[in-house]
């Protein structure tokens, strides 16, 4: 079956990601400085780690296509692209297997386009956060790890649009709460899809979990995420270790096309390893949302099942910004700057409290 990501972004979330940028270039954009990357005269550096070396907070490191056979430490609030902004033909392999790739120790960090692997020693990762918040990781190809990407005491981040397969575990929270995991695709793992240790309030959604080889997501010790509009496909879906409370798998029915075909949003995809849709319940209004509920264990309850809608043409709904509304972030986040002076974390702005009024 040919799983098709639909990516559904409302009007406040956008208006959310857009005022972080402003934020960070508006605090940083007089001394920011452009250092390029790659293997000819006309670079700045050979490598990565020396153009981080020598780049101040608030500067981007274009990278330009190769492989490069490199551990990464940051430890400045700056961005690293590739200079394609995807992931084909920009390959940083570890040169110690025995060490994160990337290891940021920065806050407001940005990583973006590359492919990142070879982190095979336990508990090392393609990308590794410790300890930061406001970081961006978007649009890289994460295999051959031991983890994908791993969040230890680390909040309010985003991972967007990331591919992560044959990895052990794809994506790792630990003692992490607050990050946004949307628009990603696990596939294949040999554990876990995604895997949430003491990880509270996160909000998972858009992201597709597929044939991972023990669980789509697994809950150690885990409450108050909120898990909605996710395709599961796996050997088995969901998890669970030690106490996990209050944990929300669908949000209020909302208009808009879901991971699954159908017309409205609520809760998630669930399907067996063999593509046999779990939610056998009718949908007598035609909503795209199973009429019954689906009970997923130790008490947590999806009580508006996505069903798989192969037969509709469904289109993501373009990304408008309302001119109020982006006018209001961006004056909202120039007073902040002029009071703090100094980067805050854009994560640290937004609601947590998990109703949907704020989306």
């Amino acid at each position: 079956m040919r799983v098709v990501l639909l990516v559904s972004i409302q009007t406040a979330k956008i208006c959310f990601i857009v005022a972080s940028i402003f934020l960070v270039l508006s605090t940083g954009s007089s001394a920011a400085r452009r250092i390029t990357v790659g293997d000819d005269d006309y670079k700045d550096y050979s490598s990565i780690q020396e153009a981080v070396d020598a780049a101040k907070a608030g500067d981007i490191v274009y990278v330009y296509s190769g492989l490069y056979r490199e551990n990464v430490d940051l430890e400045k609030e700056i961005t690293i692209r590739s200079i394609a902004g995807t992931p084909e033909n920009f390959i940083v392999i570890a040169k110690d297997p025995g060490d994160h790739v990337f290891h940021v120790k920065a806050n407001n960090v940005t990583i973006s386009g590359f492919s990142i692997k070879g982190a095979s020693d336990p508990e090392k990762a393609g990308i590794y956060l410790e300890s930061t918040h406001g970081t961006l990781i978007s649009n890289n190809r994460l295999s051959e790890n031991r983890l994908g990407i791993y969040l230890r005491d680390s909040n309010t981040n985003m991972l967007n649009v990331n591919d992560i397969s044959g990895n052990e575990i794809g994506i790792y929270l630990e003692a992490s709460r607050d990050n946004w995991v949307i628009n990603n695709k696990a596939t294949e793992n040999i554990r876990e899809g995604i895997f949430l240790q003491t990880s509270d309030e996160n909000r998972l959604t858009g992201n597709i979990l597929l044939s991972n080889e023990e669980f789509g997501i697994m809950l150690s010790n885990s409450s108050k995420n909120q898990i909605y509009n996710n395709f599961f496909q796996n050997t088995a879906n969901v998890g669970y270790d030690g106490i996990n409370l209050e944990n929300v798998w669908n949000t209020k029915k909302k208009m808009g096309a879901s991971i699954a075909g159908g017309p409205y949003t609520g809760g998630n995809y669930w399907t067996d390893a063999e593509s046999t849709a779990l939610c056998m319940g009718e949908d007598k209004n035609d909503d795209g949302l199973c009429d019954v509920s689906y009970d997923l264990g130790e008490g947590n309850i999806d009580h508006m099942p996505l069903i798989f809608s192969s037969a509709r043409t469904v289109q993501a709904p373009p990304y408008v910004i309302a001119l109020p509304l982006l006018v209001f972030a961006i004056f909202s986040l120039w007073l902040a700057v002029f009071v703090t002076k100094k980067v805050m974390g854009w994560g640290d702005n937004l609601d947590h409290d998990f109703d949907d009024d704020d989306e």
